[in-house]
């Protein structure tokens, strides 16, 4: 027997309104908000932090962070029936505790570069994930900055210690790719020294040069307590040898080297040791000695060229195409020759920044392969005459600008044995189009394209017996 449901006038869905209308007058309750905000009106607690008092209401503070909640509304904690109660915040925080309760009553907050970390230290504590999402997304459209005011060292510091990953990785590739910035931020001098260890311890540093690089090392370790220590533990990561003997002879005239002097001893030996080989014999030079090189910009390492197209925006795509012709990379640095006498392997350098074409003619008919897809090719030369199998490392940087500040904004980077069989390595999508094409693209120095290709010959082996060279 079936049964059928008979529907009650309640159960029927009533017909809408066409006249309904939602009212939001949203903005006026967040304005009630903000006049409570250093108001003691009704204010029930008050918040001593530092040698600062803060009228406050408990409400907001709970309803904002789980950890006032716990702190202020529940009966086993002491604080919980006190009207005033004491915080101990970091010495860094103290100023910016205002603002931070600001945020708390209106939702917004004002930042700076100086300010932003504090407030993201109080968020955390007090477990407001819109102010740290808010604070990690400000550090990440702020790493590139003047150095004066450049915070990425403590940025990156921070995000290891609470897990921060995406901005970990933002702010490492940052510092390697621009450690002439990150080294003239007030930062710098008092970096500890796991972070130094760590970033000495990269080949992946664009930097001039080593001896740049150690200039700046040398103020850090002139600020450390334990000096010699310090010297004995880092030194084994700085490539003297990839210094020029004037520049190791500066370096013995100094101080910091003349009161440590039996700590740099070993270094300075294996350093003079190898250019003495280099400049008689490169087959003497032992392996063990060689150092590998950071991507130095200086011409007397040869392993770096620039890639420039003016007025980007405006130029033809077949007219775009960036070629460096016979690009010659030392094997082993050795600055005490002549350039002309050292063993070099030759290159040529294509680089499409408006997409990859290449034209040729069929039956008369004009062709052309083509994409869009940024490409760059590195095709080895006369792999015939010279048989090794060389690796080597391919880096691209690519160039912006902001606030008068040029520095890398990208990087790309690929290892490539060159060998007869194997001359060419492509490299598709090294930047998106798009992202070059943009009005005011962030990826471009005033309309230029500019960019700097550097080739790092890591091994040599002979295709006869396979031996390393």
């Amino acid at each position: 027997m079936d049964v059928k449901r008979v529907c009650s006038s309640s159960d029927t869905v009533p017909p809408k309104d066409p006249s309904e209308e939602t009212v939001d007058d949203g903005k006026h309750v967040v304005h009630r908000f903000q006049e409570l905000f250093e108001s003691e009106n009704l204010s029930d607690i008050v918040l001593v932090v530092g040698l600062t008092r803060y009228s406050v209401h408990k409400f907001v503070l709970i309803i904002a962070s789980d950890v006032f909640q716990a702190m202020l509304n529940e009966n086993q904690w002491h604080e919980a029936n006190q009207p005033e109660v004491t915080l101990t915040e970091e010495e860094e925080c103290l100023p910016v505790f205002r603002d931070f309760l600001r945020y708390l009553y209106c939702g917004s907050v004002t930042l700076t570069t100086s300010t932003v970390l504090p407030v993201l230290i109080l968020a955390d504590k007090y477990c407001i994930p819109s102010l740290c999402e808010s604070c990690v997304q400000y550090m990440s459209q702020h790493v590139v900055e003047s150095p004066d005011t450049n915070r990425t060292l403590s940025w990156y510091q921070y995000a290891k210690i609470r897990g921060y990953e995406k901005l970990k990785e933002e702010t490492f590739r940052f510092i390697l790719s621009n450690f002439h910035i990150v080294q003239n931020s007030p930062d710098w001098l008092v970096l500890n020294k796991f972070e130094v260890q760590e970033f000495l311890s990269s080949s992946d540093i664009v930097v001039e040069s080593e001896y740049i690089l150690w200039r700046k090392l040398a103020e850090w370790f002139g600020h450390q307590d334990d000096i010699a220590g310090v010297l004995k533990e880092l030194l084994p990561l700085v490539r003297f040898s990839l210094m020029t003997p004037k520049q190791l002879y500066d370096i013995e005239s100094s101080d910091l080297y003349k009161e440590n002097h039996h700590v740099f001893s070993e270094k300075f030996l294996q350093a003079y040791r190898r250019h003495s080989l280099l400049s008689e014999d490169v087959e003497k030079l032992s392996n063990t000695m060689h150092e590998p090189h950071r991507n130095y910009s200086a011409p007397s390492y040869g392993i770096s060229c620039p890639l420039t197209l003016i007025n980007y925006q405006v130029k033809a795509k077949i007219d775009s195409k960036i070629i460096v012709d016979n690009f010659k990379v030392p094997l082993q640095f050795n600055p005490s020759s002549n350039t002309t006498d050292q063993a070099k392997a030759s290159f040529h350098v294509e680089f499409f920044p408006k997409g990859y074409f290449q034209p040729h003619m069929l039956y008369q008919t004009y062709l052309g392969k083509h994409n869009e897809k940024t490409t760059l090719v590195v095709r080895r030369m006369n792999p015939i005459l010279t048989p090794e199998i060389v690796t080597v490392e391919v880096t691209m940087v690519i160039y912006g600008k902001k606030n008068q500040v040029q520095y890398v904004a990208h990087s790309v980077t690929k290892t490539h044995h060159f060998c007869e069989k194997s001359r060419k390595l492509e490299i598709e999508d090294v930047i998106s189009i798009e992202k070059l094409q943009e009005n005011n693209s962030r990826y471009l120095v005033n309309g230029r394209f500019e960019a700097t290709l550097f080739l790092k010959v890591i091994d040599v082996h002979d295709t006869k017996d396979g031996n390393k060279k």
